[in-house]
């Protein structure tokens, strides 16, 4: 149904609007984040800001809305005129997979939000603590396995994405874990070290600093490649472990009845920053594989991702 709604949503815009782009943008851009400044959805909005300002030679000012999670700064976008001078970065875990669980979700991702640009992508890590008897992912599964129910994993919290790699992770090895939910990721790292939890499958940028201090082993990454901050690290296809095709993306969205001139205006312009070799090291230096989807591409692969997400946590028992 939202994907139905989604397609309908994109068809109107498509189908009307004045011709905005031609003297887009002519004043500030505001892209807001509606999650506390250090995080991903910060990190990646400055660069994209970054890369906008001296695309479009005005200025691209990043504005950090927390509250609710993420729907303090989704309700801020939302009250903005939709010429595309109001934007908002968003990611798969808080845009779509906490909605897709909530029982009483405040927005629908299908309709509430315009996608225009998929702008980087981050794996998922299997980390351990130094503690644990185990070099690698085989090890970790022959260990949890002689263990059923035994060991622990942490995570941000049920239907947040490293909770739902863990679940994941477990589906394809086959392996029971008890899940220890936190309040935040450093609260889950610091136990991890003192071996009071056993393994996070997380974010990639969270964990990155840690792997490479050897203050926590990394036993693979999602994603089709190593990294290159830390290529030791297999990834899980070549560990031994299929399906695990989970990676976090940051992406950059509009108001409903955004005109799709100016939408693709702004999707071309991000698809474009995000090969440019000085933001492309940037985005490597803090863990992220630059996208840059522009708006068609980036609709198609968002309207998948909510297809996915709610499939998979139906099947695993967690969709409203």
């Amino acid at each position: 149904m939202r994907t139905c709604l989604f397609a309908l949503s994109t068809a109107a815009l498509l189908a009307g609007g004045p011709a905005a782009a031609d003297t887009f943008p002519s004043h500030a851009i505001r892209i807001i984040v509606p999650f506390p400044a250090g995080g991903i959805a910060d990190l990646s909005g400055r660069l994209v800001a970054e890369g906008l300002r001296a695309k479009f030679n005005q200025p691209v000012i990043v504005e950090n809305k927390v509250g609710g999670n993420g729907v303090l700064g989704l309700h801020e976008m939302q009250r903005a005129a939709p010429d595309g001078y109001t934007l908002m970065m968003g990611s798969v875990g808080a845009i779509v997979i906490s909605n897709v669980i909530d029982p009483n979700p405040p927005y629908d991702p299908a309709r509430d939000l315009v996608p225009i640009a998929n702008v980087a992508a981050h794996p998922m890590a299997l980390v351990v603590g130094n503690q644990m008897p185990v070099q690698s992912v085989k090890e970790f599964v022959a260990y949890a396995k002689a263990r059923p129910g035994k060991l622990s994993f942490g995570s941000t919290g049920v239907g947040a994405l490293d909770f739902v790699a863990a679940q994941l992770l477990m589906q394809q090895t086959g392996i029971v874990m008890e899940h220890v939910p936190y309040k935040g990721g450093p609260n889950a790292l610091n136990d991890l070290m003192n071996g009071s939890i056993d393994a996070i499958v997380e974010v990639f940028p969270v964990v990155m600093g840690q792997i490479k201090a050897g203050t926590i082993k990394g036993l693979a990454v999602t994603g089709a490649e190593r990294q290159p901050t830390v290529s030791d690290v297999p990834t899980f296809r070549e560990a031994g472990v299929d399906g695990m095709d989970l990676s976090g993306w940051i992406g950059l969205f509009g108001p409903p009845q955004i005109p799709d001139d100016v939408r693709q205006k702004l999707g071309n312009a991000v698809a474009d920053v995000a090969r440019e070799p000085e933001l492309v090291e940037k985005f490597h230096a803090i863990g992220f594989d630059p996208i840059g989807q522009n708006a068609d591409a980036f609709a198609a692969y968002y309207a998948s991702e909510i297809k996915r997400w709610g499939d998979f946590t139906a099947e695993i028992g967690l969709h409203k």
